[in-house]
């Protein structure tokens, strides 16, 4: 599968999102206009998925895996960042990146020992990992600081939308990407997405009605 077809199925997960936000994490539910934008985000990936020319069901049994892995991500980083008190959003960049860098050195070392063997440190390449590890800070630390601001839906729609640049660039170097029609759904899932408008937190007697609700029908 193409660039476009794991954007597009990106695309999609802020209706689930925002359902499981309002079950789990004391939103309400998107208004008619969010709710209408939400609808149109997975409308173009279904019609994205009809033009696609390089339809492949391995490839999209494996984006299902992972959609329901990004779902579950978004939705307990978001918990997390709410219910877990830090001196500073540094804390929180800090101790995600140093969880990372561990697991990852230890994968290496399991998966390609011969990459850290014939590994040679010049200027350049310790040049390129500083401004890489620079930019990675940075991320992180802007993400938490957004992740705290939005609700995970929001943010989900926000990281969307930083993919039209993706798009441009694989549409100009590469000969795998979508076909006019599928693009045109593309466009569709991304003017959707920036018309969204993010769902308040419900009160406390809204949230408590939900539990009773969603308790009951587990018991029926």
């Amino acid at each position: 599968a193409n660039v476009e077809t794991f954007i597009v199925f990106r695309a999609s997960t802020p209706l689930a999102i925002s359902i499981a936000e309002w079950l789990f994490l004391g939103r309400e539910l998107p208004n008619c206009r969010s709710f209408c934008c939400l609808v149109s985000l997975l409308a173009a990936a279904c019609g994205y998925m009809y033009f696609d020319s390089a339809f492949e069901v391995r490839a999209y049994v494996w984006v299902g895996a992972w959609y329901a892995i990004f779902c579950f991500d978004q939705l307990y980083i978001k918990y997390a960042v709410d219910a877990t008190v830090v001196d500073s959003n540094w804390g929180r960049v800090f101790y995600t990146n140093l969880w990372a860098c561990g697991i990852a050195t230890v994968i290496c070392a399991a998966t390609e020992p011969q990459t850290l063997l014939t590994l040679r440190w010049t200027r350049e390449s310790m040049a390129a990992l500083a401004v890489s590890a620079a930019l990675g800070v940075g991320m992180s630390y802007f993400a938490f600081i957004c992740r705290a601001s939005v609700s995970a839906t929001c943010f989900t729609i926000l990281g969307n939308v930083c993919k039209v640049l993706t798009v441009f660039i694989n549409v100009v170097i590469w000969d795998k990407h979508a076909s006019q029609e599928g693009l045109a759904c593309l466009a569709v899932s991304l003017v959707a997405a920036a018309l969204y408008q993010q769902a308040p937190k419900r009160t406390p007697a809204d949230a408590a009605y939900a539990r009773v609700a969603i308790s009951t029908g587990e018991k029926g």
